[in-house]
C-alpha cells in the first residue's frame, strides 16, 4: 500500500500510452512506436521497468487462491459438503483440464510479465552504447532488474507446467515464427533462467541507497532466495545452501533482513516492506481509481475480498486443527494477556500468535479483526460459510470490512510478501536435513517457533534458555516428517508462488496426503465467544475437533468425514503434478503438438 517511486513512474507508462490517438496507431505499427520513439535513454527504460512491475500485481502470475485449492490448503468456497463455486471445485477437486481458468490465466499472466521484461532488456541493450561512464551503474541495476522478472517467470513457468518443459522466450517477438517458438526441454529452462537470476544476483545491490524511494524493488536478496529454492527443488542441497545462508548470515552483502518478533507487523499494513520481507508486491488505492477492478493494469487486488466472502478458499478442517493444537511456550510472557478476572491477572491466550496472525476461527476469543474480537466476528457455519477464514491478505487491522475505495470492496491496497525470510529459514532446515545435520535444522526451525513464542522443538538449546523445548528425539525421519506437515504449511500457508503444490509434489507424498486426509474425521462444536464490549454469546457448530465427545453428531453436517475425497479419487500425478500447456497455446502455436 505505501507508495514508490516505481508507481509514480508507472503513472507516467499508462498516460503515455492513453495519449496516443488513433490515427497515430494506425499510421505506425506500434512495435515500431516503442523501439525507435519510446525507448531512447534511461528514464523511458525506467518507466518500463515500471510497466514489468505493474504486471507482476496480476493476480494470475501467482494464483495464491487457485493453487491453495490445488493443494490441501483451501476448501472451495461456499457450501457444505458440497461446494457451490463450480469454478473452484474443479481445482479442488482435481478435474480441471488444459483449457481450465487457472492453466491459461497463469500462462499468459507470466509470460505477460516475461515479454514486459524483454522490451527492457532490448531497450537496455539498443541505448548502452550511447551512455557516459557515470550512468553504466543505474542501466547495471535495471538490466540486473529486468533479468530478475524474466528469469523469474521462466522459473515459474518451469515449476508449473508440463514437467518442467516450457517456451524460453529470450526476446521480443516481431516476426511469426518468433512468436511460435516450441517447447524447451527443461534442463535448457534451468539453465536459461539460472543465468537470468544469477546475473541478477551478481549486480542488483542488497539495499537501495534511497530506500523508501525504492520500496518493493527487487534485490540480490531475492535472486539468491529464488536460486537457492530453484537448486532445493532438484535436490542439490549444497548449492541451495550456500544461497540460503547467504541471505540468513549476510555472507556477500549486508542484507538486514531479521525475523520480526512484533507480531503486530506480520501480515498487517503496519508491517509492510518489514525486516523479514525479501519481496513484495506494492498495491495501492492511492492512485488510478477510474481503472476498474478488473482491469489488467489495475493497481489493487481482490484477495481480501475473496477470502472473506464466499468466492474464494476457506481454511479444511485439517489446517484448522493444526493452528489450533499450535503448542505455545507457557514460559513466555508473549503468550499471555492481561485479564482483571484473573487471580494472577494475566490469561493464557486461546490460541498460539502464529494461528492469531495468520487464520481467523471461532476459538480465538482474544485477536482484533475488522474492529472486533476475531471469535465473534468470523462469519462461520457448518452448512455453507465453513470452519475458518485466511486473514494474510485481509484488511483486518485497519477497518470494520473490507471497502473504503470508490470501485468497492475488491479493491484492496494490501501488498502481497511472495518471499519472506522465515522461508528461507525452514528450506535451509530441509537442506541441513537431508545433509544429515538434525540439529542445525533444529536451530533454523526453532527460530522461525521463537518468533511466535511456541514451545521449541528438541533437546534444550542454550540460545532460548529461557524458553520450553519438548525434548523430544528427532531424527532426520521424524524431523523432516514434521516439516511436511506441521513447521511448512502452518508458516507458509498460502503464500508465494504455489509452494505446498511444489513441496507436496517434490517429496512425493501428493496422493498419499490426500488420502490420509480423506480417511481424517473432525467435528464441529459449540464455542463461547466474547465480543468486543465483554459480553458472550454461543455460537453453534463453528469450532474444530477431532473429538466427537460434546458435538451435536444427531446433524450430520457437524461430522467433516468428507474433504478430500474426490481429490484422493481423482488424483493422478501423470496428469496433474504439473499443469498441461494450455489449449490455446496448442491451438496457436503450429510448433507445438
Amino acid at each position: 500500500m505505501k507508495n514508490s517511486h516505481i508507481k509514480q513512474l508507472l503513472l507516467v507508462f499508462i498516460m503515455c500510452f492513453i495519449a496516443c490517438d488513433d490515427d497515430s496507431l494506425t499510421e505506425t505499427n506500434p512495435n515500431q512506436l516503442s523501439v525507435s520513439v519510446f525507448w531512447q535513454n534511461l528514464k523511458d527504460t525506467e518507466t518500463g521497468l515500471a510497466a514489468t512491475y505493474n504486471s507482476m500485481l496480476h493476480e494470475n502470475v501467482l494464483s495464491i487462491l487457485d493453487e491453495s485449492l490445488r493443494s490441501d490448503e483451501g476448501w472451495p468456497g461456499f457450501g457444505r459438503p458440497v461446494t457451490n463455486r463450480d469454478g473452484l471445485k474443479i481445482l479442488y477437486e482435481k478435474t480441471y483440464n488444459n483449457s481450465s481458468g487457472l492453466v491459461q490465466n497463469k500462462w499468459d499472466a507470466c509470460y505477460t510479465v516475461a515479454f514486459r521484461a524483454n522490451q527492457v532488456i532490448e531497450a537496455l541493450e539498443r541505448i548502452k552504447s550511447t551512455l557516459g561512464e557515470e550512468a553504466l551503474e543505474e542501466w547495471t541495476k535495471q538490466m540486473g532488474q529486468a533479468r530478475f522478472f524474466r528469469g523469474l517467470m521462466h522459473f515459474y513457468l518451469h515449476t508449473a507446467y508440463n514437467n518442467g518443459s516450457i517456451i524460453i522466450r529470450d526476446r521480443v517477438p516481431v516476426e511469426d515464427e518468433e512468436f511460435n517458438l516450441p517447447l524447451s526441454p527443461a534442463e535448457e529452462v534451468v539453465a536459461f533462467f539460472r543465468s537470468d537470476l544469477e546475473y541478477a544476483y551478481e549486480n542488483l545491490p542488497a539495499r537501495y541507497d534511497t530506500p523508501n524511494e525504492n520500496l518493493g524493488r527487487v534485490t540480490k536478496g531475492a535472486a539468491a532466495t529464488i536460486l537457492g529454492t530453484s537448486y532445493l527443488y532438484k535436490e542439490d542441497y549444497t548449492t541451495a545452501m550456500v544461497y540460503f545462508n547467504d541471505v540468513i548470515n549476510n555472507v556477500t552483502a549486508d542484507y538486514g533482513y531479521e525475523l520480526v518478533e512484533d507480531t503486530s507487523l506480520l501480515f498487517t499494513t503496519a508491517g509492510e516492506f518489514n525486516a523479514e520481507s525479501i519481496f513484495e508486491l506494492n498495491y495501492t488505492r492511492d492512485y488510478r481509481t477510474d481503472i476498474g477492478v478488473w482491469q489488467d493494469n489495475v493497481l489493487t487486488n481482490q484477495l481480501g475480498l475473496k477470502t472473506t466472502n464466499n468466492e474464494g478458499p476457506n481454511l479444511p478442517a485439517w489446517l484448522i486443527n493444526a493452528y489450533k493444537t499450535d503448542q505455545m511456550d507457557p514460559s513466555d510472557e508473549r503468550n499471555f494477556y492481561e485479564d482483571p478476572d484473573s487471580p494472577s491477572g494475566l490469561t493464557l491466550r486461546p490460541v498460539s500468535l502464529r494461528t492469531s496472525s495468520m487464520i481467523a476461527i471461532v476459538d480465538d476469543t482474544h485477536s482484533p479483526y475488522y474492529g472486533d474480537l476475531t471469535g465473534n466476528k468470523v462469519v462461520l457455519g457448518n452448512n455453507g460459510w465453513g470452519f475458518g477464514r485466511y486473514k494474510k491478505y485481509t484488511n483486518h487491522d485497519i477497518g470494520t470490512g473490507e471497502g473504503g475505495d470508490p470501485r468497492g470492496s475488491r479493491a484492496s491496497g494490501k501488498n502481497i510478501v511472495v518471499n519472506r525470510l522465515a522461508d528461507v529459514y525452514l528450506m535451509q532446515a530441509e537442506c541441513l536435513i537431508k545433509t544429515g545435520d538434525v540439529a542445525g535444522a533444529l536451530e533454523h526451525i526453532n527460530a522461525v517457533r521463537h518468533r511466535w513464542a511456541l514451545r521449541l522443538l528438541g533437546p534444550v538449546n542454550p540460545k532460548w534458555a529461557g524458553s520450553l523445548f519438548d525434548l523430544e528425539s528427532y531424527d532426520e525421519n521424524s524431523l523432516m516428517e514434521r516439516l511436511m506437515f506441521i513447521e511448512k504449511p502452518l508458516e507458509m500457508s498460502m503464500e508465494g508462488h504455489q509452494i505446498r503444490w511444489n513441496d507436496l509434489r517434490r517429496w512425493g507424498i501428493i496422493g498419499d496426503n490426500f488420502n490420509k486426509l480423506s480417511n481424517e474425521t473432525y467435528y464441529a462444536k459449540a464455542a463461547t465467544v466474547e465480543r468486543v464490549d465483554g459480553t458472550t454469546r454461543n455460537r453453534q457448530n463453528t469450532s474444530i475437533s477431532t473429538d466427537p465427545a460434546g458435538a451435536n453428531l444427531n446433524i450430520r453436517l457437524n461430522t467433516i468425514d468428507y474433504e478430500y475425497d474426490e481429490a484422493a479419487n481423482n488424483y493422478d500425478p501423470i496428469i496433474h503434478d504439473y499443469l498441461p500447456i494450455p489449449l490455446n497455446e496448442v491451438m496457436r502455436n503450429p510448433n507445438i503438438n
